[in-house]
């Protein structure tokens, strides 16, 4: 009877405490902020729907969330809660969430201000939070004002920003970037930074556009915290119709992975700006725009890894960054915002269609400031397809710097010529469409993945041979395939 008893004291004990999940309904930013006294793990802020003016929005709750129970802050209906004016979302705190806003219209925010900051008016920084289902739309401070921001300033550590829409920035600043934590007597490259771990899916990206440097649609570091190692994971964004801006995303930091995003009708390339260990596969980059001005992907810094991504249509590639793949020479005593060679790249199994040449364009050096170029060591390119290369220049690929360091083998190409071995011809006939891509069916290199899959175990990644040399159309995306549920976009 006595342990019957304590059986029950204790399943009474063990439940009679959990708090109950409460939800409020807030239409402004003196009901909000009661609320940020109060508030529990798990507890749910409905902010009504309405057009709304001047909103700061600090969601910095005294309570943090959980892992099972975050404290979640999302419109009444998704979309139908808009804000315009000098309005931002900051964000401090563990397990909190984010969902269903629309930023729109006028836009007047200050200097350096976020439209969405995981970073509190206290510097209270995100750890596990997350914005989703959220737009920006044309809500952006103009170039003329000389004013920089970011539509998402994504700090802290394991943050998450997925199926949002973004579209229409036009002044200087990228549109999300992720910012690493420097302390007061942090040394520039050093790899002090703490990693962030963050992931980055399923957004839409489009109309982007700044007259001079400073206009990517994202940047992941700077040049200055690039030897941190991120380990930040962007997958599965659609990205279009960027303009002027030479590099859609800017990898600026070590160990982050670029996979399975589509790049369309963009100027700018996928380029590790700086940066060591990262990935870049999976992708599909279709150019055609007209301007002719898109690149591909483009390489800088060491050991580096750009494997199976198809490449279409590309324009710019008789503009010497902006061959589909670029793999750069550096500079001779390099500051952190120049370049390092690309020593130890390996370039595999990539597919290069119809696009100006020289496909691959290995050694190139850029704004060399008086310094002597230092060609990339070690380099290996494997497995390559370039199919109607077009253009003035149809090489499949040259050698921009004869001191470079490099192995070819086993790439193919269908025009042009090139007296580099390691690169072959081949005719129509060998060639194969599988739902509107075009492959060759060719051997493997086990060498080559062995190496790439050495590379990725310090993610736990391990990829088969198929993942590795053989594009899946399934990884190109349609506009539907990403971005908030509630605006039509066309494919």
């Amino acid at each position: 009877m006595k342990k019957g008893l304590a059986i029950v004291v204790l399943f009474i004990t063990a439940f009679r405490f959990e708090p109950k999940a409460e939800v409020y309904t807030v239409n402004d930013v003196q009901q909000f902020n009661l609320l940020m006294t109060k508030i529990k793990a798990g507890d749910i802020i409905v902010w009504k729907n309405g057009s709304y003016t001047d909103i700061k929005i600090d969601f910095t709750p005294i309570a943090d969330g959980t892992s099972k129970n975050q404290i979640i802050l999302k419109a009444e209906s998704p979309g139908k809660v808009s804000f315009s004016g000098n309005s931002q979302i900051c964000i401090g705190g563990t397990y909190l969430q984010v969902q269903g806003f629309l930023f729109e219209g006028n836009c007047t925010l200050n200097n350096n201000e976020n439209v969405i900051d995981f970073s509190s008016s206290s510097k209270k920084t995100a750890t596990h939070c997350r914005v989703t289902n959220c737009a920006i739309v044309n809500y952006s401070l103009t170039e003329e004002s000389g004013k920089n921001n970011y539509y998402v300033n994504l700090v802290g550590i394991y943050n998450e920003v997925d199926h949002c829409y973004f579209k229409g920035k036009t002044n200087k600043g990228p549109t999300l970037v992720v910012e690493y934590k420097m302390d007061k007597n942090y040394l520039p490259g050093s790899d002090a930074a703490p990693s962030t771990y963050h992931h980055i899916h399923h957004n839409y990206f489009g109309y982007r556009t700044f007259s001079s440097n400073g206009g990517e649609q994202m940047r992941i570091g700077t040049s200055t915290s690039s030897f941190t190692h991120g380990f930040n994971i962007i997958e599965y964004n659609y990205m279009e119709d960027e303009r002027i801006e030479a590099e859609v995303i800017s990898n600026k930091s070590w160990d982050n992975i670029y996979r399975f995003n589509t790049f369309f009708n963009n100027d700018g390339a996928m380029v590790i700006r700086h940066g060591q260990k990262c990935f870049v596969y999976g992708n599909y980059i279709n150019g055609k725009s007209g301007r002719n001005e898109s690149g591909g992907i483009r390489v800088i810094n060491p050991n580096n890894t750009v494997f199976n991504n198809y490449a279409e249509n590309l324009e710019g590639g008789d503009k010497g960054i902006k061959s589909p793949v670029t793999i750069m020479s550096g500079l001779t005593g390099s500051a952190l915002n120049e370049y390092y060679p690309a020593d130890n790249a390996i370039v595999a199994y990539n597919t290069i269609v119809n696009s100006v040449g020289p496909a691959i364009n290995l050694a190139f050096g850029n704004a060399n400031k008086g310094k002597s170029f230092e060609a990339p060591k070690n380099v290996w390119v494997v497995g390559n397809t370039v199919i109607n290369t077009v253009g003035k220049n149809t090489k499949p690929i040259i050698i921009s710097d004869t001191n470079a360091i490099f192995k070819l083998n086993d790439n193919f190409y269908t025009n042009g010529n090139t007296n580099e071995t390691g690169f072959l011809t081949i005719n129509q006939i060998m060639i194969s469409k599988k739902n509107a891509f075009l492959m060759v069916n060719h051997s493997v290199d086990k060498t080559a993945i062995d190496s790439i899959n050495q590379r990725l175990s310090i993610h736990n990644i391990k990829l088969s041979e198929n993942e590795i040399a053989q594009f899946n159309p399934k990884w190109k995306l349609n506009k539907n395939d990403v971005g908030v549920n509630w605006i039509i976009k066309t494919k």
